[in-house]
């Protein structure tokens, strides 16, 4: 009897140890990531004794947040954010090195390439995919076939778009030929430079310390977009309008292309199921095929403990698994890997493998200022695109952007 208390002490003072042992991380997240975070994560924490509790905060709230939590010496262990400001966190040493981590995983060359690029700095790596998207283009099959268009061919570049329009548009007064956002930054910088990355220019230098706006192919997508506006091929309210009345229009039957994003397959074959509709990558003015590579990327904040440092990482792990990423699919509609097509989409509308194959060749702006330069409403971009495309006088649009960026860029690089 004695010695059976002795075997039942010991095997309860392990049991309270291994518990005690066990560790317990804050991963902050924005609200538009929260559910499908907080899923993986109650996933994780049901198969082991590792905790990882998710903590939502607003997207607009996250970078500040983020900030004064790290400056005040009290940020979680790990976060969820915006990859494209993964730059200005790991210029300003707030983020954990995993570069070892990363390179040695063994689907390395199956993460999103523009995720790691952002997540790249000085030679290291800070980041890894969490939850990605990338933009595309919509378009109505059936007005494509009463303007006498092939609705099984979709417009290999965006002047041949331009030319679709003006023949959708001529349906009716009522009918137009494109839709686009074109009075926010955030959605220009998703669906509108994609073309002149599929024309092998960009806005920025590969390193983002230079403006290189000016360039013959920015200037050919605007003179797609004129010709469209000038026609009136182009829905009135993309001028104004802050993307929330997009799909909603597309879905009416009276817009002919959208631009849009990778959710738009499941949106649209959930919410409108009459809408006839195919989609394709963003063209470049002549040709060429690009994408934004937008969503979250998860980053350790500088100093984590080592104990912690496994348990995010091992949650990492445990996500970029194919049972974890079909899951991952199925809620917010792309997985992080791209070698994970068949068992990812096998189950779903199989036109979500169109922004699947494109995020390889997507890309993001790699920048420390990205709010000041893209977001803000009163900021080079919006102006830019607002007066070359709207505006009177394109060349000055575009030198007064060049000159702008320019001057951002030299007080806010690292």
């Amino acid at each position: 009897m004695y010695k059976a208390k002795i075997i039942l002490a010991t095997l309860a003072l392990a049991g309270s140890t291994s518990i005690a042992n066990a560790e317990e991380v804050n991963l902050w997240v924005r609200t538009s990531s929260g559910a499908v975070l907080q899923a993986l994560a109650e996933q994780y924490n049901a198969k082991h004794e590792d905790k990882v509790t998710v903590t939502q905060i607003t997207a607009e709230q996250m970078v500040p947040k983020l900030g004064a939590a790290i400056a005040g010496g009290s940020p979680p262990e790990g976060a969820v954010l915006d990859l494209i400001y993964l730059p200005t966190f790991a210029a300003n040493d707030s983020l954990e090195d995993i570069t070892d981590f990363v390179k040695g995983l063994p689907y390395t060359d199956a993460l999103s390439p523009s995720h790691i690029r952002l997540a790249t700095y000085d030679g290291k790596i800070y980041g890894v995919p969490a939850l990605p998207d990338a933009s595309i283009i919509a378009y109505n099959t059936d007005l494509f076939e009463k303007a006498g268009l092939d609705p099984k061919k979709a417009p290999a570049s965006l002047e041949e778009i331009a030319e679709d329009a003006k023949k959708i548009h001529a349906l009716g007064d009522d009918t137009y030929g494109f839709y686009f956002v074109a009075n926010s930054g955030s959605w220009l910088i998703y669906d509108f430079l994609p073309h002149i990355w599929a024309a092998g220019a960009d806005i920025l230098s590969e390193d983002g310390r230079e403006a290189t706006v000016d360039t013959p192919a920015l200037k050919d997508t605007f003179a797609a977009y004129r010709d469209m506006w000038s026609a009136g091929a182009i829905h009135p309210t993309s001028r104004s309008g802050n993307g929330n009345n997009a799909v909603e229009a597309f879905a009416s039957g009276k817009v002919g292309v959208l631009m849009t994003g990778s959710y738009i397959v499941n949106l649209l074959t959930s919410k409108y199921p009459d809408v006839k509709f195919d989609v394709a990558p963003i063209p470049g003015p002549k040709g060429g095929a690009s994408s934004f590579a937008g969503g979250d990327s998860l980053a350790l904040i500088k100093g984590v403990s080592e104990e912690k440092k496994k348990v995010l990482l091992d949650f990492v792990d445990f996500y970029m698994q194919p049972e974890q990423q079909v899951f991952i699919t199925k809620e917010s509609g792309m997985p992080s890997r791209t070698d994970l097509a068949d068992q990812a989409y096998a189950q779903f509308d199989k036109r979500n493998l169109v922004a699947y194959d494109i995020l390889a060749k997507a890309r993001t702006p790699y920048t420390f200022s990205s709010d000041e330069l893209f977001v803000s409403r009163t900021g080079p971009f919006l102006n830019l695109i607002q007066g070359a495309i709207f505006g009177d006088d394109v060349d000055g649009a575009v030198k007064k952007a060049q000159d702008e960026f320019t001057k951002i860029l030299d007080r806010t690089n690292p």
